[in-house]
């Protein structure tokens, strides 16, 4: 009853005016999704508890009348000084979902963050509590795409094999040997007694499970990883024999992914009863928290953490509390300033014929992003000026906002809509408004639409988008990730950048996979370069984030390459 009471009093609290309002019961009867009757019924059940007086309307279309006997912010207070004193995490996390004002939940904020956080339990478990600003999205191995569902997939599940970052080099995971014919027939032993979340033992059929189900789901974003796979061969329960059909240097790589974590054969997935061998089973999954729980017979060291819980909250919650999740936090200490592994851009897309096709106009919204004056009109704190995927390869770049009359005259440009989407958060809100005052003032006629990750997902935004301000977060593997960029049709990359250009990405990439380090990074520095040149899209900047042992950072809502 409480869920209803302050849903109801969030919605109506505009137009409340000395503690009454008027409504008609149709608008409870949509949000409490349930009948009239019911809703007469509870109206009725908060009269006879003292919180309200109700007078129904007068005859048919007449408003309803509420007068509450308590002040909103007070009774916001009260309760959650309740949910502090005597634990009640999941009814204030409801209450922070609500649109209560910024103001409210500030004057708690230290308070909220001493109730989450860390927490030894009363079973002497330690706890992980924190927020998420935004909708849980797909925890499907085939088709996630996004960076905190993907850290939480690397915590559900295994891989044959590990990438070790600080020694660029694979290692044995589940596989606890492997072994090569030319790079064409690999050959992998399992370890024996690794379980999944059910109790199962893992066996060869659920890795040729597992490589089936990539490579050949019409649904999957990441079937590339299994392109290359001739046949898999199961000749005992822990040997897995894989042939290629042409050589791979990267194939170890690929199977290493996330996206390439062994599921069980014999258990249809279910992303609500997620079944893997990691060192977490999901223990609980609705629409607003997710909770992983140690798996007590994980084939490695136990977690140190016993649970980790997830609440997502409002925006407003999250930015004033500040106790939001990048990804799942580690037992490591992190520096003060951490550059994030990855960069922010506005996208071109340049599947649809509208004046963006037209090179001019990229040009002269090129020299309009100015990030070194949106970072000071926006007063953040670090950053760094991006011009390529990772800051090691990125320079400040020359921004003349003198070219940009003549660029759009150039085109031909008189006026007509520029529709830029950009993600539903508050900072990207602020980007997005900056950039379209920057516009007005050479006359350009920016239309802004906030957009969700199920829209990312469904694709909706295809056809809409002129411009989609987004952000690339890279895994541990680099060049696994710069891959991934350009062959993951789900990412904007393969969605929008002209077919000519990817074509001549792909050729260029088929000669990445065949090259040593070094000359990897030439070739990404010549896709780069391309991408520069033709201003597919326009970089911005590396965030730099602000990190401490009791600070898990901020919830980065883009997309993940691996």
């Amino acid at each position: 009853m409480n869920d209803r009471y302050f849903a109801m009093r969030a919605h109506f609290l505009d137009r409340e005016v000395n503690g009454e309002c008027f409504f008609k019961l149709k608008e409870l009867e949509e949000r409490w999704f349930c009948s009239l009757k019911n809703v007469k019924r509870i109206l009725h059940q908060f009269e006879e508890s003292g919180r309200l007086i109700y007078i129904p309307g007068a005859g048919r279309g007449n408003p309803s009348k509420l007068t509450f006997r308590h002040s909103f912010q007070k009774e916001v207070e009260d309760f959650m000084k309740d949910c502090m004193e005597n634990g009640k995490l999941d009814q204030a996390a409801q209450l922070l979902r609500l649109p209560i004002p910024k103001s409210w939940i500030a004057k708690v904020s230290s308070d909220i963050r001493d109730m989450f956080g860390l927490k030894r339990g009363t079973e002497s478990k330690d706890v992980l509590h924190a927020f998420i600003s935004r909708d849980f999205t797909t925890l499907d191995p085939l088709k996630v795409s996004i960076s905190f569902e993907s850290h939480l997939i690397e915590y559900l599940g295994d891989t044959l094999v590990k990438y070790d970052d600080k020694k660029d080099t694979i290692l044995p995971h589940i596989a606890h040997h492997f072994e090569s014919d030319g790079d064409k027939k690999w050959t992998f032993h399992l370890r024996k007694g690794v379980f999944f979340h059910h109790q199962e033992t893992l066996t060869s059929k659920d890795v040729a499970y597992t490589i089936e189900r990539i490579k050949n789901s019409e649904e999957s974003s990441h079937q590339w990883l299994a392109e290359d796979i001739e046949t898999v061969e199961c000749p005992a329960p822990y040997k897995v024999i894989v042939t290629l059909k042409k050589e791979n240097p990267f194939f170890l790589r690929y199977i290493a992914s996330p996206n390439f974590c062994i599921l069980p054969a014999n258990q249809a997935f279910n992303e609500g009863e997620w079944i893997g061998t990691g060192p977490f089973l999901l223990k609980e999954r609705s629409e607003n928290k997710v909770v992983l729980e140690a798996f007590d017979h994980y084939f490695l060291e136990r977690p140190l953490l016993d649970e980790l819980h997830f609440y997502k909250v409002s925006q407003d919650a999250a930015n004033i509390v500040d106790f939001t999740v990048q990804h799942p936090p580690t037992e490591e200490v992190m520096s003060k300033h951490e550059i994030e592994t990855g960069f922010r851009f506005l996208m071109c897309n340049l599947r649809k014929q509208t004046v963006i096709k037209h090179a001019s106009i990229r040009k002269a919204l090129y020299h309009l992003m100015d990030i070194n004056r949106m970072a000071d009109d926006l007063g953040w704190g670090h950053w760094v000026e991006a011009s390529s995927f990772v800051n090691a390869r990125s320079s400040p770049q020359k921004k003349d906002p003198k070219t940009i009359l003549p660029l759009l005259k150039e085109a031909g440009y008189a006026g007509e809509p520029i529709t830029i989407y950009h993600m539903h958060y508050q900072k990207a809100f602020e980007v997005a408004d900056w950039y379209k005052k920057q516009g007005e003032e050479y006359g350009i006629n920016f239309v802004l639409h906030p957009f969700t990750f199920p829209d990312f997902y469904q694709r909706s935004i295809d056809k809409k988008a002129d411009l989609i301000f987004m952000g690339e977060v890279s895994s541990l593997d680099p060049h696994l990730s710069f891959l991934a960029a350009f062959y993951n049709d789900t990412l904007l990359f393969r969605r929008m950048f002209p077919v000519d250009s990817l074509q001549w990405i792909d050729e260029k990439l088929e000669i990445f996979k065949q090259e040593e380090a070094e000359n990897r990074e030439r070739i990404m520095m010549e896709i780069e370069d391309h991408i520069r040149e033709n201003n597919l899209l326009l970089f911005q900047h590396h965030p730099i984030k602000d990190v401490s042992p009791d600070d898990q950072g901020c919830d980065v809502p883009f997309v993940r390459s691996f």
